[in-house]
């Protein structure tokens, strides 16, 4: 018993720090964007990730963000209590966690990014470069990485998405948590409607992505206080432990 209750410590303590990681170093990666013709309305953030003065710090941001989906995900399991729904929004969440590494790894770029200021000493650049393609062997690897890092972004959102809808239908079908059902489920409309306008207008793309990304990063918290909860969601023969 004590051993569950130091790993639950440890689990509620690391996802806690890898929300505040995420939006540390996603605000400061965003700094001085405007410098570099970038807009917080227009541009995607994947434009930031190869434009922006802070750019590295998009990437660790990236990192984060997938390590606190996979501890999400383990929370949840913890928590699912024989619940399918449960168990298949985790496995979605876990998923979408290795989708993201692929979104934020990309070596060669055809974009020339900046390098970082010599005083930043603290910029990650030592365990993470992109290098410029300049040969047509290296066009084709950035054009590559370029292809699959577009491919993960439209993984990753549907399937955190499709995992947030699986845990709000868990939620609605169980007394104890159906009021976080109901938020999650308008909270996965939300982030839907806002990713498809992201992605299909052309008008303040970069708002609605950010909008999506901001009402998630919201759910997240909401999601870690209430996998904290002592009781867990029923199973599918509608006993709960």
């Amino acid at each position: 018993m004590n051993d569950r209750s130091f790993l639950s410590r440890l689990l509620d303590s690391g996802i806690a720090l890898c929300l505040l990681v995420v939006l540390g170093t996603l605000f400061y990666g965003h700094v001085g964007g405007a410098e570099s013709g970038l807009s917080l309305m227009d541009s995607y953030i994947t434009e930031y990730m190869k434009k922006a003065p802070h750019w590295p710090w998009l990437i660790v941001a990236s990192f984060a963000f997938a390590l606190l989906l996979f501890l999400l995900a383990l929370a949840f399991l913890r928590q699912s209590g024989g619940n399918v729904l449960v168990l298949a929004g985790s496995l979605l969440l876990a998923a979408t966690a290795m989708g993201n590494f692929f979104v934020a790894y990309a070596p060669m770029r055809r974009v020339e990014q900046p390098p970082p200021a010599m005083h930043e000493w603290w910029t990650p650049t030592w365990w993470f470069t992109s290098k410029t393609s300049h040969t047509d062997y290296e066009h084709g690897m950035a054009d590559a990485y370029s292809d699959v890092h577009y491919r993960a972004i439209r993984l990753v959102v549907s399937f955190g998405v499709a995992g947030i809808f699986s845990i709000a239908a868990a939620g609605l079908r169980d007394a104890g948590w159906r009021s976080f059902g109901r938020w999650t489920l308008a909270a996965a409309a939300m982030m839907s409607v806002l990713f498809l306008m992201g992605d299909h207008w052309d008008f303040r793309r970069g708002l609605w992505q950010r909008l999506g990304f901001a009402i998630m990063y919201v759910w997240l918290w909401g999601a870690w206080a209430v996998c904290r909860a002592p009781r867990k969601f029923s199973s599918a023969n509608g006993n709960s432990r």
